[in-house]
């Protein structure tokens, strides 16, 4: 070979190495109601006119920027994936002020085998359900609103089991999720993904289902949400039973940090159902006046919530017709809570054996009952798939199970207490204030003031009288309720 042919197999294959490691040249396009579909879109000047268009011609590391206005009805499907270090970017100049209106049926927003996208900003109203997800990773959806859709604000919707690899890591940070006459049925609906995070939305109106993780879901949040008004469950965790040809199991479910209250216009019933999952934790959340419901109570845990751990949470005047602030029907553990004011406390059924430590009943009308289980029989609500043969069978209540209570605060006393348990007054530093219903109010962080006057005070008796249950506590030893003596507030999440 001859010396300059050396020289030029040399030169280009640099050429191809440069080309590979090059940086992506990244494009920001716009759209405007004054646009045209047949323009470059590279400057406000020369935007397109539809966002559909905008999306359709972005590549990793692109942007979309979306001018204000009501862009009507249109159908919008992601083109291309991103990278992990140049993800696709849609987003609205002004969160919230555009807008999309659809024809009360289809998907108004679908992102479909793709990854690294970014979605900002937009508002959708009157689709199917707005936005769907299905096979994708990597995906965030962030300060979006989602207001009056019939089926769902957000899909993510595989469509089996066997698509659960393609479906991780997915944030919704931000958003609004309004309902106001029981159309948008759920405002996140989840099934078959990992590591969806739930944090700093808002919640309002008759949501059937709010937030709901239904079908094999594993290692996900819902954290730092704010809930008014709901119609069945604001979070609903496990929702589907085994009844299909698969488990419909879900694992290591977290929900934390969130409030949950009633508004003027939408009386909320069921704040969190814990059904179908395995090593659920529901910590450091804060229901306020809530009327229970939904069939079962206000914190609800149903049979197959295996070893679901319920913990610093406060209920505080709970008012239900028959349904208690918290239904246990499940093993499970409930410690350091604290119930006040509420109609109905506490209920167990007979037949499963929760362990109850460490938590105060303050002057709730009904403190709490032992209830006499269903009859169940085959073709029942609870049907499970076993873990060691892929069976399906039926929960019955265990007769020789017995529910126990220790270390636990009831003022006034109830006839039930374990032996461990005490009887006095705790001693909140109050004040203990009626809530005022309010109304529309989108605050992404959660305002624990009201739950902070359930602290204890410094001569409250409930201090140092509890037992280890795992919890960091000051003193001597652990003390009883859902606030350490001396915690300044619910510790912060990471968002």
């Amino acid at each position: 070979m001859y010396g300059s042919e050396k020289l030029l197999i040399g030169m280009a294959f640099l050429a191809v190495v440069l080309l590979l490691c090059s940086p992506i040249l990244a494009e920001t396009y716009y759209v405007s109601l004054k646009g045209g579909d047949t323009n470059d879109g590279k400057s406000p000047a020369t935007a397109f006119r539809t966002i559909a268009k905008g999306v359709s011609v972005l590549k990793p590391g692109d942007t979309l920027i979306i001018k204000s206005g009501n862009y009507g009805t249109e159908w919008i499907k992601v083109a291309a994936s991103g990278k992990k270090d140049a993800p696709i970017t849609i987003k609205a100049e002004e969160p919230g002020k555009v807008v999309l209106v659809g024809p009360r049926r289809g998907r108004g927003f679908i992102i479909l085998d793709k990854s690294y996208i970014i979605v900002e900003g937009l508002k959708l109203s009157r689709y199917g359900s707005a936005m769907y997800i299905r096979r994708s990773s990597n995906l965030i959806v962030r300060k979006c609103i989602f207001e009056d859709n019939e089926g769902a604000g957000i899909e993510l919707n595989d469509s089996n089991p066997g698509e659960l690899k393609f479906s991780h890591d997915h944030l919704f940070v931000n958003n609004q999720f309004i309902d106001h006459a029981n159309t948008q049925d759920y405002g996140t609906q989840m099934y078959f993904s990992t590591n969806v995070q739930v944090l700093n939305n808002y919640y309002y109106g008759m949501h059937h289902q709010a937030c709901s993780f239904k079908e094999i879901v594993k290692d996900s949040r819902a954290a730092n949400n704010i809930f008014d008004g709901f119609l069945y469950s604001a979070i609903y965790v496990g929702q589907n039973d085994d009844n299909k040809d698969y488990s419909t199991h879900c694992y290591r479910i977290t929900v934390e940090g969130n409030v949950f209250r009633a508004t003027k216009k939408y009386r909320a019933k069921r704040a969190i159902c814990i059904a179908n999952v395995d090593d659920a934790v529901v910590r450091n959340n804060f229901v306020d006046s809530v009327y229970g419901g939904g069939g079962e109570g206000c914190i609800a845990i149903h049979p197959v919530a295996n070893r679901a751990k319920i913990y610093n949470n406060v209920i505080v005047n709970e008012n239900g017709r028959g349904q208690p602030a918290l239904y246990i029907e499940s093993d499970c553990e409930v410690y350091n809570n604290t119930f006040a004011g509420c109609k109905y406390a506490l209920e167990v059924i007979e037949g499963c054996a929760p362990i109850i430590k460490n938590n105060i009943f303050y002057k709730n009308k009904i403190q709490a009952r032992i209830k006499k289980a269903r009859t169940y029989k085959v073709g029942s609500e609870h049907k499970y798939r076993r873990f060691d043969n892929g069976k399906v069978w039926v929960w019955k209540p265990d007769p020789n199970k017995k529910a126990v209570f220790a270390h636990n605060c009831w003022y006034p006393a109830w006839d039930g207490m374990g032996k461990t348990d005490i009887s006095v007054d705790p001693k909140f530093v109050g004040p203990l204030t009626p809530y005022k219903l309010g109304e529309y109010n989108p605050r992404f962080k959660p305002d624990f003031t009201r739950a902070y006057a359930y602290k204890l005070s410094k001569t409250s008796p409930c201090i140092d009288k509890g037992m280890n249950v795992g919890l960091k506590f000051i003193g001597k030893a652990p003390d009883i309720g859902a606030f350490e003596f001396g915690m300044k507030r619910f510790p912060k999440f990471s968002s």
